[in-house]
């Protein structure tokens, strides 16, 4: 039988470690770092969440960063909410949207060369 609570518990994790980034992180102007997705496993014990940052050449940067304050957003998630067990939070880099951005040029390149 599934289980909906680990998707329930994503979406609310979404939603408030959106909140804390915006509170929280001083990002550089003109870079946006967006939740894509998060991923709880079905025991509660971790989530995965994908982070997608434009432009790409501040992704390691930005991505070094929220690596840096892992810890003090684990805590004040912690805080926010009350589920138990709390999720161990752990970020990485979605690359789903910067490849639908390179087959989108490339499609684009490709209208340009027939006409």
């Amino acid at each position: 039988m599934r289980t909906y609570r680990p998707d329930r518990v994503g979406s609310v994790i979404q939603k408030e470690l959106s909140a804390l980034l915006l509170r929280e992180i001083d990002f550089p102007e003109g870079v946006l770092v967006t939740i894509s997705d998060v991923r709880v496993s079905s025991d509660l014990s971790h989530a995965e969440i994908g982070v997608s940052i434009f432009p790409e050449n501040a992704k390691k940067s930005l991505f070094d960063v929220l690596k840096e304050k892992q810890g003090t957003l684990q805590f004040l998630l912690n805080r926010k909410m009350n589920i138990k067990p709390m999720p161990r939070i752990n970020f990485v880099i979605n690359e789903g949207s910067e490849k639908a951005s390179r087959i989108e040029k490339i499609f684009l390149d490709e209208d340009n060369k027939e006409e």
